[in-house]
């Protein structure tokens, strides 16, 4: 069983990395979050969850153990496979995946490619106990949770149909927040502080 892996990157799509291993090439599949901090050609460190199949051995790889630790945790949804996992991961921060699913919140989740209302409502059946009880092992704090209203969930909304993600936006608001982001801004203000926020990320 492969755990971890450290060798120069190159890759072979925006979601899958070939690994050079003192000569021997891993094939990684990786999330979005993963693939924004790997620059092609240069060292990876990637901490590995294999997946046998009957055919293959699949390899995913992550930056972080929280990460890794959440998408192994998803898999145990009865029909979630690694692919769907990771395609929530790609669209989700660990955070904001975990808050969703305490919330309950299955209008969020179904923003995932390939997750519909079903698949949604199950993740949070079978998730949210468990996620509850490990809410400090996989670093989900309560403290940097969106608050949300009307007008923040409005704003959400609209930076999502511009194509940003789930995890760009929360992160930009849960900021904004802390800095003193008003209860009583409008939809409209929240956007355009959003983006301010986004270009000096340099996500936009």
């Amino acid at each position: 069983m492969i755990g971890r892996l450290r060798g120069k990157a190159q890759f072979i799509s925006e979601d899958q990395l070939l690994v050079d291993v003192n000569g021997v090439g891993y094939l990684v599949n990786v999330p979005a979050s993963t693939a924004s901090l790997i620059a092609d050609g240069k060292e990876v460190m990637l901490l590995i969850s294999t997946h046998v199949r009957e055919d293959a051995i699949v390899l995913y790889g992550f930056a972080t153990d929280r990460e890794k630790e959440l998408f192994e945790l998803i898999n145990t949804v009865s029909g979630v496979g690694p692919k769907l996992a990771l395609s929530i991961l790609s669209t989700f921060s660990p955070d904001s995946f975990c808050q969703a699913v305490l919330e309950g919140n299955v209008q969020r989740l179904i923003q995932v490619p390939g997750i519909g209302r079903r698949t949604g409502e199950r993740l949070v059946v079978e998730l949210k106990d468990k996620i509850a009880k490990r809410y400090t092992s996989i670093g989900v704090s309560p403290g940097i949770a969106v608050r949300r209203n009307q007008a923040v969930s409005d704003a959400v909304e609209a930076l999502l149909a511009l194509g940003y993600t789930a995890a760009e936006v929360e992160e930009a608001v849960a900021q904004l927040q802390v800095e003193g982001l008003k209860d009583d801004e409008t939809a409209e203000s929240i956007i355009r502080k959003v983006l301010g926020f986004l270009v000096k990320a340099g996500n936009v």
